[in-house]
């Protein structure tokens, strides 16, 4: 993993949940995407990414997170983000409109109740 970012994943219940520290751009986008993808097996409902720790995403970042929602799709699973009130990340996510791929909860309890 690159300097700029951690992962730490763990199962709750039929989600998996990634909390995602750090910066995550080009430098370091395609390693987070495969490890993103690889930690959800297909008896899961789907992915949470808790952003709530993350510094920084830049386009990369951005597409990334479509694609993942794309990929889920496909295997009938879903996307959520947690991106916490105040966040500095709420403005970029709220203009490149990522809530239409995958849904944004202020709260980890939020993004893991079943909807």
């Amino acid at each position: 993993m690159s300097p700029l970012a951690d992962i730490a994943v763990e199962r709750h219940g039929a989600r998996v949940v990634a909390r995602l520290a750090g910066e995550v751009d080009v430098t370091n986008v395609g390693s987070v995407g495969r490890e993103l993808i690889g930690a959800v097996p297909n008896d899961a409902h789907g992915l949470v990414v808790d952003l709530a720790a993350t510094d920084y995403l830049d386009s990369a970042a951005i597409e990334l997170l479509f694609d993942l929602s794309r990929r889920l799709h496909r295997r009938r699973q879903d996307l959520r983000l947690v991106v916490p009130a105040g966040s500095p990340l709420t403005r970029v996510l709220e203009l490149t409109e990522v809530d239409t791929a995958a849904p944004l909860h202020e709260t980890l309890a939020g993004a893991l109740a079943d909807r």
